[in-house]
């Protein structure tokens, strides 16, 4: 003999499976601490690369290193997990359209040219620490442009 759930039973479940598909189609899939962390490495980078240009290139080779094996790492469900990943992170997010990619990936271009172009600027009027102050800048902004990466995912009209 087969039992029904009661209506209760029957919402909880569907609750919970809308829960898990909001999770699985969330465009952001990274803990927060990862972009903290990464902000924190680039300001010491720039405070090197100021301080000491002769050690910037060998600096930034292990830097490029170290982000290759942790964009690797979540891969794994193990260490994933252990850094904090509810799922694994993909290169096409479910859930997100073409548009919004483009989206994304053109913001992410827009900062890095700005960023260039500052840096440029404070040195032609030899401003002092100019990677440091760019740098700087790019990771206190890190609210605003990760607010404007995550409605372009969210992007509707897409």
């Amino acid at each position: 003999m087969q039992s029904h759930p009661t209506p209760e039973e029957a919402a909880k479940a569907l609750n919970e499976v809308n829960e898990r598909r909001e999770q699985a189609a969330a465009p952001d899939a990274h803990p927060a601490w990862t972009l903290w962390a990464l902000g924190a490495v680039a300001i010491g980078y720039g405070v090197v690369s100021d301080l000491r240009p002769d050690l910037s290139t060998p600096l930034l080779f292990v830097l490029v290193a170290a982000a290759l094996a942790l964009a690797a790492l979540p891969r794994w469900k193990r260490s994933g997990s252990a850094m904090g990943y509810q799922r694994s992170p993909s290169s096409h997010p479910v859930g997100m359209s073409g548009r919004a990619r483009m989206m994304r990936t053109g913001v992410m271009l827009v900062l890095m040219a700005l960023a260039a172009a500052a840096g440029l600027i404070m040195r032609s009027f030899d401003v002092p620490y100019p990677t440091t102050i760019g740098i700087t800048v790019v990771v206190l902004t890190i609210p605003l442009w990760r607010g404007l990466l995550n409605r372009a995912a969210r992007d509707p009209k897409a």
